[in-house]
């Protein structure tokens, strides 16, 4: 929850789990204490995509689904708009639902996440410069804000407003997107997700999994990405990926 309307949906939500006996655990946005119960059978979450990338870990946790309740704006990775609430959770009830298993990507030994792992300046005024290498053979130099190795989920995130491309969100594949790159000949890649990544820091950076801060890189400090072995299952109600950018007026 990080709505301000989150209350009074949060009541809804109480109203419908006490009518259905089903018991509904509630976890604060901030609130990052370990879960002690384990067995769930959904993590839904009411906020935006930000919101739904915090469920998405606590998902990992107990091995189980998330579904997004849109409490804002545009969102990608949210199935539900808030005055569809009860209506959905009864389509949950009555029918399998279409659940997409969303590749993640992981700092090796850091985090994972399911949009990104960015590595960025550490200091606003500073640029950064990251070396990549694939499977060992040198891909580029990134000097600027820094580089993205996003999902093909994530290609609708901090990959989009940098200039990235848009995957449709099942496919396996790693995006480098640059970061305000200080050379030209910079652009964005796609690599199959059985690849690796070796990311050799020549100028100081911090990790980010997600947008949260997980580490810093100093001089020479090197980070392996790859493909994380475990997966977001996310519930899906919305089949059509694109109805998000037809909102954003894309290609017209």
């Amino acid at each position: 929850m990080s709505k301000p309307q989150s209350e009074s949906v949060m009541a809804r939500l109480r109203a419908w789990g006490e009518a259905h006996k089903i018991a509904i655990v509630t976890r604060a946005g901030l609130d990052h204490s370990p879960l002690l119960e384990r067995d769930f059978d959904l993590v839904l979450t009411l906020g935006g995509d930000g919101t739904l990338l915090k469920g998405a870990r606590r998902a990992l946790e107990s091995d189980c689904p998330v579904l997004g309740v849109n409490l804002g704006g545009l969102g990608f990775l949210t199935s539900v708009v808030e005055a569809h609430l009860e209506r959905a959770l009864a389509h949950l009830l009555s029918e399998e639902p279409r659940m997409e298993r969303r590749m993640r990507v992981e700092a090796v030994g850091v985090a994972s996440a399911l949009n990104e792992i960015a590595l960025v300046h550490a200091q606003a005024t500073v640029h950064t410069e990251i070396e990549l290498f694939l499977d060992e053979k040198p891909v580029a130099r990134y000097s600027g804000d820094g580089v993205l190795v996003a999902t093909p989920t994530g290609s609708t995130a901090y990959s989009l407003s940098a200039g990235g491309p848009v995957l449709e969100p099942t496919l396996e594949a790693l995006l480098i997107t640059p970061l305000c790159a200080h050379r030209l000949g910079v652009r964005p890649l796609i690599f199959s997700a059985h690849h690796t990544l070796r990311a050799v820091a020549r100028r100081p950076a911090q990790v980010l999994a997600d947008g949260d801060h997980v580490g810093e890189l100093a001089p020479n400090d090197e980070l392996i990405i790859r493909r994380a072995s475990e997966y977001t299952r996310l519930i899906v109600l919305n089949a059509d990926f694109l109805e998000p950018l037809r909102h954003l007026n894309w290609g017209r």
